[in-house]
């Protein structure tokens, strides 16, 4: 056979805008087991302060027969086994809603996961749609372990059926949260505990860049399919953007550090303002919005964590003076960026994302 031939077959990523139905289904094309060297690699990645995800023999005190995987990875697997046949044709991702560790998870587990269209509504200009979903990992035996709500931006979808305003009931981990506090209870944690109360700001002194193999390992390992997390062809090295949910987990690792061993770490709603690429040093400072006893010797602490991009935290925003607005009700990145740059106009393009998470942690 002579002569050429032009493409003329291209398979699709993502969700099919035509055809979106409140409550649709969709199943993740990958089941991914996971080894305990990349448990090893992602503990090399992130700091990690929690014990049930740090030692195998505080997970067997608490009764489970290995560490935890991390919640940070649990999350990236979650948000990425999405990917491919849903976000792929999204345009922005908007925020993350109700991350929460359902089931404790191990090395040697095979996850696989299924999105569900929650709702949907169409911006003020008509041509684009946010869609709300849920998405839920389970393990081999299908047991849930672990689930988030992912807020996107697509363009304009077509509704062909349900009710755009229903929305479904949400999985909640408060048996997963009783499980561990009962477990713990009378369990000796021997640590330096400083205590935090309401009001307090907390400069994190950690700063940590995710380097370029780094994020191409992962955009790899998470089957990312977005080309603008490693396509070094078509986009410049500086071009190159770290996923949401690795800025988000290292933001969270960063903090975690100064409220010492926390035991089940819960993100209730975080999001991005501005993006974050290869070689970005990674930094946070954190609001305490609460502290509260749940039983004695642990407390329940309610943070806004503020990621930060290449600033040294600690020397250089020592003598700064934050805006309160930055910790009352914030919840768009337009709003941040407002609020800096009005009153706080060195740090506008620095804050990277906004995480309001809660964290048990023993005080005594």
């Amino acid at each position: 056979m002579q002569g050429y031939i032009k493409p003329n077959r291209k398979v699709n990523y993502g969700l099919d805008l035509n055809h979106v139905t409140i409550g649709q289904e969709i199943i993740s094309h990958f089941n991914i087991t996971v080894d305990e060297s990349v448990h090893s690699l992602w503990s090399g990645l992130m700091p990690t302060s929690s014990y049930p995800e740090n030692s195998r023999e505080f997970a067997g005190i608490l009764g489970f027969h290995e560490m935890f995987l991390p919640y940070g990875f649990l999350l990236n697997l979650t948000l990425s086994l999405g990917v491919e046949n849903f976000t792929h044709s999204g345009l922005l991702h908007l925020e993350v809603r109700n991350a929460l560790y359902l089931n404790p998870a191990f090395a040697g587990d095979t996850f696989s996961c299924v999105i569900k269209v929650k709702d949907v509504k169409h911006t003020s200009n008509e041509g684009y749609s946010t869609v709300v979903a849920e998405h839920l990992l389970s393990n081999q035996k299908g047991e849930p372990v672990f689930s988030l709500e992912r807020v996107t931006l697509f363009p304009r979808v077509t509704v062909t059926g349900g009710n755009a305003g229903k929305l479904l009931d949400s999985p909640k981990n408060h048996h997963f949260k009783e499980k561990i506090l009962a477990r713990v209870r009378g369990i000796s944690i021997e640590n330096k505990i400083d205590d935090f109360h309401e009001g307090d700001l907390l400069l994190h002194p950690f700063v940590r860049p995710v380097g370029k193999s780094e994020n191409l390992f992962w955009a790899t390992y998470f089957k990312n399919t977005h080309p603008i997390h490693f396509n070094y062809q078509r986009y410049k090295p500086g071009e190159i953007v770290i996923s949401g949910g690795i800025v988000l987990s290292m933001v969270l690792g960063i903090s975690g550090r100064e409220f010492r061993q926390l035991l089940l770490p819960q993100v209730d709603r975080a999001f991005h303002v501005v993006p974050v690429v290869a070689e970005d040093r990674l930094g946070a400072f954190s609001y305490i919005k609460s502290s509260t006893q749940i039983m004695p010797g642990f407390e329940e602490i309610e943070v806004r964590t503020f990621g930060l991009r290449n600033v040294d935290t600690e020397p250089e925003l020592n003598d700064a003076d934050f805006p309160m607005e930055l910790f009352n009700g914030l919840d768009r990145p337009a709003d941040v960026e407002a609020v800096l740059e009005e009153k706080c106009p060195a740090l506008k393009g620095k804050i990277c994302c906004v995480a309001d998470w809660k964290g048990l942690r023993k005080v005594e």
